[in-house]
């Protein structure tokens, strides 16, 4: 009961006479999941078995009709998720909590920990959904607060040898280390957060003085500057803030009090004892201008930059870039959106810039620990097997089939793994990349390339003999990475891999001939991709694949592509048992209906249900209690097997020749479908959403299209119109991607 309230019991009166307070409360029945034998069973229901026991059905007359109840014995009771796996985003990664030896690091990485160690960085953490803002910054400047005012604060476009704008933020300058202060924020909404370097030295004069004359303000730990509320419009603080200033020195003087007194000042106060963990303080500092600075030289020209000489970091026109990221948790959940997030910096602000970024864990208790190359190999590798794959929760409600936002989604994109990093391909197999595609997301061009991979493997043996086996490796990574979008019910990515695998498994001689990818991932890639479609196949709404196709048809441009079969089948039935979403319903119901159409069932279907519906309009033409005895059946069967249909059978539909008319329609369309059709090519997926978009209220010839297309009866009309067009997208990009690289050749 709700509340925690007892259960309450109601008394026999309130019962009627043919229940019992035992059937009062019954538990919600499992999903029944039916594939149905053949043709004729559906349409005359004689493979079905009367059982003793019958269940009362309201009829419209309002009088109580026994109708037995059926029972199928091809079906599966419930709905059975994939087994569950080892590690959760909750799990710790033990391995970072470890400290490791200074050798171990990277140039960029023990330059970074000496930086944190002497007190020479601030840490910025930035609220999940502000990202995108705060990269973006970095290229567009803001306009000025006061247009009749210029403002020492006001941002620095980009300019000479500055590449970026440059603008102040709010940071905050952590003790030796980072240890026994917090940085801004909670872990679940700031989960990661950035690195900035301070100037070593200054140009003829003291940090004391650069500080006082950028105005590069800074306050003590637990003081609440609140910046956006206390700074006017000519850029002076108000409210008391410029009271409570203190600068660098006696900001570093306070760390390393918290760090190595027991007793010290918070606020005017004295802390007998200390605290566990310090409030943070904050420094209002100018980022940007250049570049990313490793060892005294920029990262990308190798040309030196001296903070003495003024060339490197200045307080009056930027620190730079960001010279790592962090997060304040070893958890998996956290270092995933770590990894993601340096994917969407390499995205926004280049993959030159980003490339061999630091990633760092700080925390109060333990300081700075460094995720190094090695440790983010075992990473990859446990979050490949054993780890239960998830979406970003910040923007996982908001990248559904139906509820999607192009910004959530735009995020999304830029959030995607490169499958073809050293880190992956040194330490992965093609199985387990297939697997952090399809649970975590990658991008299209390093899928592809994993597939294509695949596919060379299968066509050619060690001998240089091609050969083409029913069971082969690209099939296993396609559906390793379906099981993985399955676990982490994204519908997204599993789209992508049919799609892309749509493109490079089916056929043809023009993708084999391609030439092997350079080290840059050119070449045979790039051939592909000129079409632009390859590039739409994660993030566009499948839409109306007919339309594209029939805008081209005139022209002749795909004409002689669309007799291109589907590719090879892909084996779902336990991936479709293991979910009720939605959109991987359609995603795994489009593989379904490629299968069908590769292996041949579709069309055998067809012809069976258009000889069962001849023979039931021959018999229904001839007699009305023939068609009772239909509506009865189709009632009891709507009741028991939990058909994926909005209303009942209509009685007057049988009473009157309704029935009859919209079966003998439905027959003469697949009629024509059959003598108009290629099996396996777009024409049948095109006859097939022409049937389904004049459906309104179907009963049996939904039943009837779910046994053509092999799909069960959870398949709604919207299930079927949306796995339909997405087996059509995946055949007309893939005919579209052969004719662009025929183009191209």
């Amino acid at each position: 009961m709700f509340l925690g309230l007892p259960e309450y019991k109601r008394s026999s009166s309130f019962l009627s006479d043919d229940s019992s307070p035992k059937d009062y409360v019954k538990p919600i029945p499992p999903p029944v999941l039916v594939y149905h034998e053949s043709a004729r069973s559906i349409v005359f229901r004689d493979h079905l078995r009367r059982a003793t026991s019958a269940a009362s059905i309201q009829t419209h007359s309002k009088e109580s009709t026994k109708i037995d109840k059926i029972e199928v014995s091809n079906y599966q009771p419930k709905v059975t998720p994939l087994p569950s796996l080892q590690l959760t985003a909750k799990d710790e990664f033990s391995p970072l909590l470890d400290e490791i030896e200074l050798s171990e690091l990277t140039v960029a990485e023990r330059d970074v920990v000496a930086m944190l160690q002497s007190q020479d960085a601030c840490v910025k953490t930035v609220k999940n959904n502000e990202w995108t803002n705060f990269l973006h910054r970095f290229w567009k400047p803001h306009r000025q607060r006061n247009q009749r005012y210029s403002n020492i604060h006001d941002d620095i476009p980009p300019h000479d040898d500055y590449m970026y704008n440059s603008f102040v933020t709010s940071t905050s300058l952590l003790p030796c280390k980072g240890l026994k202060m917090r940085a801004f924020g909670s872990l679940r909404e700031y989960t990661v957060g950035v690195v900035f370097a301070l100037p070593k030295s200054y140009d003829n004069e003291t940090e004391a003085e650069a500080i006082k004359k950028t105005k590069t303000w800074g306050w003590p730990a637990g003081y609440s500057a609140k910046t956006e509320f206390n700074i006017d419009g000519r850029g002076c603080l108000i409210n008391g803030r410029e009271e409570a200033l203190i600068n660098l020195k006696v900001m570093r003087e306070n760390n390393d009090d918290y760090i190595m007194k027991d007793d010290y000042h918070i606020l005017g106060r004295k802390v007998k004892g200390g605290l566990k963990t310090v409030p943070y303080n904050e420094l209002f500092l100018r980022v940007g201008g250049i570049g990313r600075i490793v060892n005294c030289k920029d990262f990308i020209t190798k040309e030196e930059h001296a903070d003495k000489k003024g060339t490197g970091r200045t307080l009056k026109k930027g620190v730079g870039l960001p010279v790592a990221l962090f997060v304040r948790s070893a958890t998996y959940g956290h270092l995933i959106s770590l990894l993601r997030t340096r994917a969407r910096s390499s995205n926004i602000l280049r993959n030159e810039v980003m490339k061999d970024i630091p990633l760092l864990l700080i925390t109060p208790q333990i300081g700075v620990r460094v995720l190094t190359k090695k440790m983010e190999q075992e990473l990859l590798k446990i979050a490949a097997r054993d780890l239960n794959p998830f979406q970003n929760l910040s923007i996982a409600h908001k990248t559904t089939l139906e509820n999607t936002s192009e910004q959530q989604m735009q995020q999304k994109i830029e959030e995607l793994l490169d499958l073809d990093t050293d880190n992956m391909r040194q330490m992965l197999t093609p199985e387990e990349r297939g697997r952090i595609a399809g649970g975590f997301g990658a991008t299209d061009e390093s899928t592809i390339a994993l597939l294509m991979e695949a596919k060379r493997k299968d066509s050619v043996t060690d001998s240089g003999v091609t050969s083409h086996n029913d069971q082969s490796n690209l099939q296993d990574i396609v559906n390793d990475g379906l099981a993985a979008a399955v676990r982490s019910s994204d519908y997204h990515t599993a789209r992508q891999l049919l799609i892309l695998y749509s493109i490079v498994a089916t056929q043809s001689d023009e993708i084999d001939n391609l030439q092997e990818p350079d080290a840059n991932g050119k070449n045979g890639l790039g051939r592909i991709n000129k079409s632009g479609d390859v590039s739409r196949s994660f993030h566009t709404e499948t839409g109306n694949f007919s339309d594209s196709i029939v805008k081209k048809e005139g022209s002749g441009e795909l004409q002689k592509h669309q007799i291109m079969p589907p590719p090879p089948p892909l084996d779902t039935d336990r991936l479709r048992s293991a979910t009720n979403s939605d959109g991987l319903l359609a995603v795994l119901g489009a593989a379904q209906v490629l299968r069908a159409m590769k292996d041949g069932g579709a069309e055998k279907r067809v012809y069976e249900c258009v000889s069962a519906i001849d023979e039931w309009i021959e018999h229904g033409q001839n007699s009305i209690a023939f068609r009772l005895s239909s509506w009865r059946d189709q009632l009891a069967a709507q009741a028991d097997l939990k058909i994926a249909m909005a209303h009942d059978s209509s009685f007057m539909a049988f009473i009157s020749n309704k029935a009859i008319t919209n079966r003998k329609l439905f027959a003469r369309k697949l009629k024509d479908a059959v003598t108009t059709t290629n099996f396996q090519s777009l024409t049948f997926l095109k006859a097939i959403c022409e049937i389904v978009s004049k459906m309104h209220n179907p009963c049996l010839r939904l039943e009837l299209l779910q046994f053509i297309l092999g799909l069960d009866n959870r398949f709604s009309v919207a299930h079927l119109a949306r796995s339909v067009e997405l087996a059509g997208s995946c055949l007309s990009i893939r005919v579209a991607s052969i004719a662009g690289i025929e183009e191209s050749s």
